[in-house]
């Protein structure tokens, strides 16, 4: 019997709570509502869901100060930020922090929802050992980032468009649906909310498989390494 997860929905619009809702219960999630940070809080110290899908900017305990708060938890659930104001975001939402795996801009599509939800899921429950990363870098940091990312030919045109998965000083997973050959160089462009700005960061396709592909990077300058390994580091 397949396992049921849990889907805390946090959003003070009682219609996007609906519609995110039904959604989730479309894809088999058990879904719980809160329309404020303040039960949203409490909800997850009584049951910790299985993931949580929070609205940044609401009245009251906003979204931001749900985040600083599960920093004292013991155990945060995986969160999936929300927003309606684009990747331009305050400093407070580090996107690769612990406990927060991705970063929907509204409107988002069922796709988009769906399979950000179950990969950090996914992503929160594998073992820390054992993470979703191609050989050869698993000795470097490398974190779950569900942000969206577009790969960019050398002519500079856009090749696809996707989600990173995750990313690591040398390379990233992504997953976009469409093939390349091994070895061609690309440039991935992506956005980390939270004051982290646009990355462009060239790469090598190294491996491909079922849609998704693993990206090494090349040619790239000891700033921008250090820029990335920054980024990386567990707060």
């Amino acid at each position: 019997m397949a396992e049921t997860f849990r889907v805390l929905v946090v959003d003070d619009e009682a219609m996007m709570r609906d519609l995110l809702s039904g959604l989730l219960e479309m894809e088999g999630y058990v879904v719980e509502v809160a329309e404020e940070g303040r039960s949203a809080l409490a909800a997850i110290e009584a049951r910790p869901p299985d993931a949580v899908l929070l609205d940044l900017n609401m009245p009251g305990v906003s979204g931001w100060q749900v985040i600083d708060q599960l920093k004292e938890h013991r155990a945060p659930p995986p969160v999936i930020a929300m927003s309606g104001m684009g990747t331009a975001e305050p400093p407070e939402l580090y996107a690769v922090r612990s406990f927060v795996f991705g970063y929907l801009s509204k409107p988002f599509s069922q796709e988009q929802l769906a399979k950000t939800v179950a990969r950090a899921i996914e992503a929160a429950r594998a073992r820390p050992g054992d993470p979703a990363a191609f050989s050869g870098h698993r000795s470097e940091p490398r974190r779950t980032v569900l942000v969206p990312a577009t790969l960019i030919s050398p002519e500079g045109q856009p090749a696809a468009i996707g989600q990173l998965l995750n990313l690591s000083p040398s390379g990233a997973q992504l997953d976009l649906g469409a093939a390349f050959a091994l070895g061609m160089k690309l440039m991935l462009s992506f956005d980390i909310p939270g004051g982290h700005g646009s990355f462009r960061v060239t790469g090598r396709i190294e491996w491909q498989k079922d849609g998704k592909l693993g990206l090494s990077f090349v040619d790239m300058s000891a700033a921008d390494r250090q820029r990335l390994e920054g980024l990386l580091v567990r707060p």
